[in-house]
């Protein structure tokens, strides 16, 4: 039977990141995860999560040896680095897992032991990675639920949909099908190069305001697993030496601007076609004194750009994982 998919995305912490409902074991637990299309493992707190007791009791927990569907992989481990130096490890169960309506059978859920500081500090009670299976950290790969759901045939269409909103709960992901927003644009497709594993695509230029900026062979990874727009150093310069009052900000380490200024908007290309963020979302956060951290900041040493949740928050975005793979983007308003 082939079912559907719609899960519920909830901004947290001020947008920094977006929580979905996912059952796991048998018994069923409900636990809050941030799926991001940055990496590829399903990690999650449990009961073997070395941490404080007062820090656990923040979190839904799985506990693999309550439910009876749980199977450790035995002698197989995982361990995650993220761009922004957060890591998890542990080992490796099969288990139940449901997403919206779908129910995927022996699904590898990756059971946290070890945790760093930044995920004690997080809403989410773990990480559901939609990339593609080449980033997956199990020392014996495992395969992502979007590949169990199109291997087992659980879905309709090998694709799943994002739409994250801005300060509210209306954000949703489907899998299987699409249920484009009211008001978008029609859909947009482009090519995905997935030789690294992310969901990337050519981005050779950009515009802000009425200016075009020119990147020879660059490209980008559309990342739900990333709050802001990260670009290479030059540009995030020219943004910002084009916005009056804004500097580098080494106590926030980032660049700050005067929250009364009036911002461009900034658009950036997807394949062939431009896609808006409006100028007044440039601001992401308040930095005090009348100054506002950007949305855009700087990539550091990842060769390609970032398109985090500030851009995700004004697109539709279908993520094709047919052969080829491919992205389709509406605008939204």
């Amino acid at each position: 039977m082939k079912g559907e998919g719609a899960v519920s995305a909830e901004d947290i912490q001020n947008d920094s990141e977006y929580a979905c409902p996912v059952i796991i074991g048998t018994p069923a637990v409900t636990l809050t995860l941030d799926f991001d299309t940055g990496s590829s493992d399903l990690w999650v707190w449990s009961t073997e999560t070395r941490e404080k007791r007062s820090d656990k009791a923040k979190h839904a927990v799985y506990n693999p040896s309550k439910s009876r569907t749980s199977h450790q992989i035995p002698h197989v481990t995982w361990k995650i680095s993220y761009a922004d130096q957060s890591s998890a490890s542990g080992d490796v169960h099969t288990d139940v897992v449901k997403l919206g309506n779908v129910t995927i059978p022996n699904q590898a859920v990756e059971v946290a032991r070890q945790l760093s500081d930044a995920f004690t500090e997080s809403g989410s009670d773990g990480i559901l990675g939609l990339a593609f299976h080449r980033l997956n950290t199990a020392s014996t790969k495992q395969k992502t639920p979007m590949e169990n759901m199109i291997e087992q045939k659980l879905i309709k269409e090998p694709i799943f949909t994002v739409r994250l909103d801005k300060g509210d709960s209306e954000g949703y992901y489907t899998f299987g099908y699409m249920e484009m927003p009211k008001k978008a644009s029609k859909l947009y497709y482009t090519r995905v190069i997935k030789d690294n594993g992310y969901w990337e695509f050519r981005s050779c230029y950009f515009k802000f305001g009425k200016q075009i900026y020119h990147r020879d062979n660059n490209t980008a990874i559309l990342d739900t697993g990333t709050t802001l727009v990260l670009l290479h150093d030059t540009f995030v310069h020219l943004i910002y030496s084009a916005i009056p009052g804004a500097y580098l900000d080494s106590d926030q380490g980032g660049y700050i601007f005067p929250t009364n200024t009036k911002i461009p908007p900034l658009s950036f290309c997807v394949g062939d076609y431009l896609f808006t963020i409006p100028g007044k979302d440039l601001a992401f956060s308040e930095a005090g004194k009348g100054y506002s951290f950007g949305a855009v900041q700087s990539r550091g040493g990842n060769p390609q750009d970032i398109l985090g949740d500030v851009f995700l928050k004004h697109i539709y975005a279908v993520f094709d994982q047919s052969d080829p793979p491919r992205l389709g983007i509406a605008q939204r308003p």
